[in-house]
Formats: structure tokens, C-alpha cells, sequence
């Protein structure tokens, strides 16, 4: 199937051959589509006066007949085509079937060819098995001299890129067989010019016909390496390599038997009625060939059609599994539909029309190939593989297979001639055939690059988990990326918008500049009017570049306002406060901002004790506790420096010893940290012996002795019971 194009287009230089000055009038001469300089040269070097006058008469009638008020538009344009195909065709077949019949009649003709031979028929026949056993033996000793090279480039491949430069390599090595079977036979044919005799003008459609199918068959071979798996570039098994070569051979053999012995009959004197009907009956069996082989191997091709179709995400659209069965049919019923375009087409005119029907495989069975590669090229070419790197990867792959899609789907447009850059910006081109262009390819490429944006900028949706009561208050803040990606992406988005939609309405026909101009003077009066929104953009601008917070840390503005940075947007914040509620700041109010997430934190806590507390003791059991609990398994790690006695710091009003300890943590861990530390400080304490000291207050009297000890004294005198002091 890939090769249908390359073996069947010689047919066409076949068809156009100059003919003999004796072949019997074709009365239904029409001229081929498109016309060329070298066509018409062709055309006219084979045709009589009296082929001429009949063609240049049609032609004349049928405009006459177009100018004369016909409807117009595709359906007219069919319905006229159709019908011409039909009259062409009912002139054309009884006159082929006729020559075919009287061919016994021109025997005497090819006894007169035959006698050009400078040696007769035997000489004739002995020359042209000496070209072909020539040209056998050039290619036959080319081959065997690089077998070695070959065997070397089919051997391993290390990448997949390895695989693919080694493929080609390996088929410009298997190249060379056929560049000496066609010089060989060249030079052979100068050599034998005069034995050969009328077989001198089959020597070309001989080595062209030969060739040509040597390099389909090349091509197939290398594309899918059923002899090489090591570098095998398609995404084929054994198998189904081997299978589809086989298919590839077979049309080629047919394909190749065709056309050299259609080329027998106008060379010998035959006319070109045989010639054409034997191209019919090969056509027709390739076509059989193909059309076989798709219901044989109907799962696979929907295989292969689903996986085209697939997603590099994962995500199915639900139409993949109906498109992917029902691609085999489609397939069948094409191949069916070429078939028959090509044989009435072939049978009106003797042009092969191959390009679209044959090209159009091509097209198929290689776009699977071309995807592949590229899928490989990106994954090879993005070696990380973190959530960010998988996702440009998805996003790359993805664009990348919509394009291998695209260009498949310009190219079988063009093969079937119909070219939409022509018809877009061609002299005849219809203005909104231009709009439409314009907009589908602006909205493709800010399709593909917001789809790039957003997976190089994607960030996580993070859950605010509070900060003082959080139960993992150590988690830590997103990065200054992931800060500010969200306000790149938004920006990029706005600006991605705006440019596609100034083309599309340029490619409408409207005016922009006044569009922009107006723009320009809105903005510089909303700028007047809204400048505290625009302090608050600018000041936004500052404190990120500063590096001030973080989405995910936890700061403080003030005494009241407090919480973790769950949102940025252009111009406030979103605090999450670690009680639940929400506070919105605008940038322009922020004059200070305590950042608890940076690097570390010292938390200093403070307890008071009572004044016969001895500071030595309480050193001892801090550094206890300390060893404790740097060997705890979930608040060791947050520890980065030991919990450590500062000894007394004061001796307060009321009395009591102040003594302070302090660590060093992770931000946030502080919260969780202080209260472990005072749980395990005051069960420490409370086994030495140590106690807090409670606020009193004594009251001393006139004397300076506690009014407390006087009172406790005239009680005693009294002979009442002592005093139970309050607690």
C-alpha cells in the first residue's frame, strides 16, 4: 500500500509514449487534467490531425455549451462531469473493444517491427535476455559487496533515534543495487541498439518499470523491517510487518507485470487498446489485493486507529471506540471508491489519475509512522520526568499528533487536487475563503500554545491546613514559581486572547487601528480613574519580586490579620486564617509583613517559678527533656538546633524566678514544638519538684512585717484555730 504511488505513476509517461504512425484513430481523445507544457508537448507528439480536429471540435462544443447558460455551482459541475464521462466512455470502450478484436488483422505490422532487428527475431529475443542477465549482474555484485554493510546497520540500535538514522542508512546502501541495475542496463542498451530493433523503445518502460518497483518495495522494507526488528521505526510486531511487506510485494509484482507487458503492445505494433485494457485488468487486481487484505486484518487496522486516536492524557472522548471500528469500512469502501474513480478515468482518457487514490494510502499507512517518531523525538529530547515535565511532554505529544493529522490531511486534499492555500490566497480566491483560513489557523496555534502555557505553568491546587491549630503545621510554602505562575499564566492567557482576536477580526475585514487607538485612550482615563487600583497592582508587583510570600506560607500583617496565602491574584491576596475564615488584603494596605515560613525559627518560651527554684536544677532537667525529645520520631526531625535553658532572665514583681528556654525548629513547627516542649516541661518539673509560681499579692503592714504573719500571730493569742491561708 505504500508503495501503490511509486509503482503505478510510470504508467502514466507509459500512457502518453508516442504511438505508432499507424495505430488506429482514438475518436475519443480528451484532454488530460491539469494541462502542463509538457503535457500538451506529449500530447500532441502522439495524436493525427484527425485526433487533433476531433479534440479541439469537443472541446469548442462543450464551452459553447457551458457558456450557454448552464446552472452552475458543484452540483451542476457533477451532474455535467458525469455526463461527459458517460458519452466519453460509450464512444471510447466499443473502440477499444474493436482494435482489441481486430488485432489478429495487424499482424503484418509487427512482422515488419520485428524486422528491424539488425539479427532478426532470435537476436531480438537473445538481446533482451543479455540486458536483463546484465543488468541482473551489475545489481547482483553491488549487493554482494555490501552485504557486510548491511548486516552491520541491521544489527542493534541503541535509541530509537539510533533506529531510524540506521533505517535510512540501511536504505541508501540497499540503494545502490538499483542505481547499478539501471546504469548497467543503460549502457547495455547503447550497446545493443541494433539487435534490439522495435524492443529499443521498451528498453526504457523495461529498467523505469523494474526500478520504480524496486524502489516501492525498498521503501515498504525499510519502513517496516520485517527483516531488521532490531531497527524497526514503526510500531509494528513481527508479524504485521512481515504481513503488510507481503501485501507490498504482491501489488508490486502485479503492478510491475502490468506495465511491462502493456508496453509490449504499442512497442510492437499493437496500439495502445491492449495496453490500456492490461493496465484495467492489474489495477483492478491490486485493488482486489488491497481490498482483501483490509477485511483480513480488520481488528488490527482498528487497533491501529485507536491508538492514532488516543490520548496522550488518557482521557477517551467517547466517539474513539466508533471512529476506531469504523475504520476498517471506511478503508474497505475508499479503496472500492479509488478503484472505480481510477478505472473510469483510466478507461476515458488513458491518464492514471494515481495521485489522489494511491497517494492517499501512502498517506494513511505513514502518518502512524510519522507519529511515532515524533512521539520518540520529544521523549527522548525531555529527559525529566517530574510532573511538570510530564505534562509539557503530554502537551507536546498531543500538538505534535494534531499536526501529523493536519499535514496527512492537507496532503490527500492536495493529492486530490484540491490545494487550500490556493484556494485561500490564489488570484481567483474568494475573501472569505481567506477569513476562514486566517481565523482557523490563528485559533490552531493559540489553541496549541495556551495548551503548551498551561502545562509548563500548571500548578497544584493547594488546601490551606490553617497555621497555630494546624494538625501538620511544618508543611512548608510553594515555591516562588508556583507562586507567580498562576499570575504568568493569566497574563499569557489575556495576551493569547487578544491576539487572536485582533486577527480574527482583521481577517473579517475590520479596521483594528482605531480599535487599538481607542484602547490605548481607555486605558490611560481608567488609569486616571482607578489609580488605587493601580497602587495596589504595582505594589503587588513589588512584594512578589521581593519575595515577600509565597502561596502556602503563613504571615502576619498586624496583631488581627494573620493566616496562610492560599490565593494571589493581580491585586490582593487570600489569607486563610487558621480558625477557617478567609481575609482578602489588597496589596496597596500592606506596610509589613512577618513571614513565618523562611529558613528557621527561634521560639523562646517563658516560664516563672518560684524564687527557691535552684536555675542549675532546672538546666539539668531542659537538657533532659531536650534529649528526649530530639529522639522523637516526628518532632526530632523538625528540631534544628536542641531545646536549651537560657537561665533567669528576671525576677518579676510578683516575686518569682523568670527562666526562658528556646529551639530552633522549621517554620510552622514552632506552634506544634511549644506545645510539646511546655507538656513535657511541666511533667518534668513537677517530678523534681519544681513549681510554677502562682500571682499574689502581699500586704505589708504598718511595722513592715506581712500583715498575713500579724494576722496568723493574734489568731494564735486568741487561742483560736490557726488560719487556712487562701489558695
Amino acid at each position: 500500500m505504500i508503495v501503490m504511488l511509486f509503482v503505478l505513476a510510470p504508467l502514466r509517461a507509459g500512457a502518453q509514449a508516442p504511438p505508432e504512425p499507424t495505430a488506429a484513430i482514438d475518436r475519443s481523445q480528451s484532454l488530460p487534467r491539469p494541462l502542463s507544457p509538457e503535457t500538451i508537448d506529449q500530447m500532441l507528439a502522439r495524436m493525427t490531425d484527425a485526433e487533433i480536429r476531433a479534440l479541439l471540435q469537443a472541446e469548442l462544443r462543450a464551452g459553447v455549451t457551458a457558456s450557454g447558460g448552464e446552472p452552475s455551482g458543484p452540483p451542476a459541475f457533477a451532474a455535467t462531469r458525469l455526463d461527459r464521462l458517460a458519452e466519453e466512455l460509450s464512444v471510447r470502450v466499443p473502440t477499444m473493444l474493436q482494435e482489441i478484436v481486430t488485432l489478429p488483422a495487424r499482424r503484418s505490422e509487427v512482422s515488419e517491427r520485428i524486422a528491424t532487428a539488425r539479427y532478426g527475431l532470435l537476436g531480438m529475443l537473445a538481446s533482451i535476455v543479455g540486458l536483463v542477465a546484465i543488468g541482473t549482474l551489475a545489481a547482483g555484485a553491488v549487493s554482494a559487496l555490501t552485504r557486510s554493510w548491511r548486516a552491520w546497520l541491521a544489527a542493534s540500535a541503541r535509541t530509537y533515534g539510533d533506529r531510524v538514522v540506521r533505517t535510512i542508512a540501511l536504505g541508501l546502501v540497499e540503494f545502490a543495487p538499483i542505481v547499478a541495475f539501471v546504469t548497467a542496463t543503460r549502457v547495455a542498451h547503447a550497446v545493443l541498439l541494433d539487435a534490439l530493433g522495435p524492443m529499443e523503445a521498451w528498453v526504457w518502460i523495461y529498467h523505469t518499470g523494474v526500478s520504480y518497483a524496486w524502489m516501492a518495495l525498498l521503501v515498504a522494507r525499510r519502513a517496516f523491517a520485517p527483516d531488521a526488528p532490531l531497527i524497526r521505526v514503526a510500531p509494528f510486531s513481527d508479524a504485521e510487518a512481515s504481513s503488510i511487506v507481503d501485501v507490498v510485494r504482491r501489488a508490486v509484482t502485479i503492478a510491475a507485470a502490468g506495465w511491462l507487458v502493456a508496453g509490449l503492445f504499442p512497442t510492437l505494433g499493437l496500439g495502445y487498446a491492449p495496453a490500456i485494457l492490461t493496465v484495467a485488468i492489474c489495477g483492478t487486481a491490486v485493488a482486489v489485493l488491497l481490498a482483501t487484505a483490509v477485511v483480513r486484518r480488520r481488528q488490527r487496522i482498528g487497533e491501529a486507529a485507536a491508538t492514532l486516536l488516543s490520548s496522550t492524557d488518557g482521557h477517551e472522548g467517547a466517539l474513539r471506540p466508533v471512529l476506531a471500528a469504523a475504520a476498517p469500512i471506511v478503508l474497505l469502501a475508499y479503496i472500492v471508491g479509488a478503484w472505480g474513480y481510477w478505472l473510469l478515468l483510466w478507461l476515458e482518457s488513458g491518464q492514471p489519475y494515481l495521485a489522489g487514490p494511491a497517494g492517499t494510502l501512502v498517506v494513511v499507512l505513514v502518518a502512524p509512522i510519522a507519529d511515532r517518531m515524533g512521539r520518540e523525538a520529544i521523549s527522548s529530547a525531555i529527559s525529566a520526568r517530574g510532573p511538570r515535565a510530564v505534562r509539557v511532554v503530554d502537551a507536546l505529544l498531543d500538538a505534535w499528533r494534531f499536526l501529523v493529522i493536519l499535514v496527512a490531511a492537507l496532503t490527500i486534499l492536495r493529492l486530490w487536487g484540491l490545494d487550500l492555500f490556493a484556494a485561500a490566497y490564489g488570484p481567483d480566491a474568494s475573501r472569505w475563503a481567506r477569513a476562514a483560513f486566517d481565523i482557523a489557523v490563528a485559533v490552531f496555534l493559540g489553541a496549541v500554545s495556551w495548551r503548551l502555557i498551561r502545562a509548563a505553568l500548571h500548578t497544584e491546587t493547594r488546601v490551606a491546613h490553617g497555621g497555630e491549630d494546624a494538625d501538620d503545621p511544618a508543611g512548608g510554602g510553594a515555591s516562588r514559581l508556583d507562586t507567580l505562575t498562576p499570575l504568568f499564566r493569566a497574563m499569557l492567557l489575556g495576551f493569547i486572547g487578544i491576539t487572536v482576536a485582533m486577527i480574527v477580526l482583521s481577517a473579517l475585514g475590520l479596521n483594528i487601528g482605531p480599535l487599538i487607538a481607542s484602547a490605548g485612550i481607555v486605558g490611560i482615563a481608567v488609569g486616571f480613574g482607578a489609580q488605587t487600583l493601580v497602587r495596589d497592582i504595582f505594589s503587588g508587583i513589588f512584594f512578589l519580586v521581593d519575595d515577600a510570600f509565597r502561596i502556602g506560607e503563613y504571615i502576619e500583617i498586624d496583631a488581627e490579620t494573620r493566616g496562610e496565602v492560599e490565593a494571589i491574584t493581580v491585586r490582593s491576596l487570600q489569607l486563610r486564617h487558621h480558625r477557617g475564615s478567609v481575609i482578602t488584603v489588597p496589596f496597596g494596605e500592606l506596610k509589613k509583613v512577618v513571614n513565618h515560613n523562611r529558613d528557621w525559627v527561634i521560639y523562646k518560651m517563658a516560664f516563672r517559678l518560684e524564687l527557691e527554684t535552684d536555675p542549675e536544677r532546672v538546666k539539668k532537667v531542659v537538657k533532659a527533656v531536650a534529649a528526649e525529645l530530639s529522639q522523637h520520631p516526628e518532632h526530632g526531625p523538625n528540631l534544628l538546633e536542641p531545646l536549651k535553658s537560657q537561665g533567669v532572665s528576671s525576677i518579676d514583681e510578683d516575686s518569682a524566678l523568670v527562666i526562658h528556654v528556646k529551639f530552633k525548629s522549621k517554620p510552622r513547627a514552632q506552634f506544634v514544638l511549644r506545645r510539646e516542649v511546655y507538656h513535657r516541661l511541666r511533667t518534668a518539673f513537677a517530678a523534681a519538684g519544681i513549681e510554677f509560681a502562682r500571682r499574689k499579692v502581699e500586704v505589708v503592714s504598718q511595722s513592715g512585717r506581712p500583715l498575713a504573719n500579724a494576722l496568723d500571730e493574734a489568731v494564735a493569742g486568741a487561742g483560736m484555730p490557726p488560719r487556712v491561708p487562701a489558695a
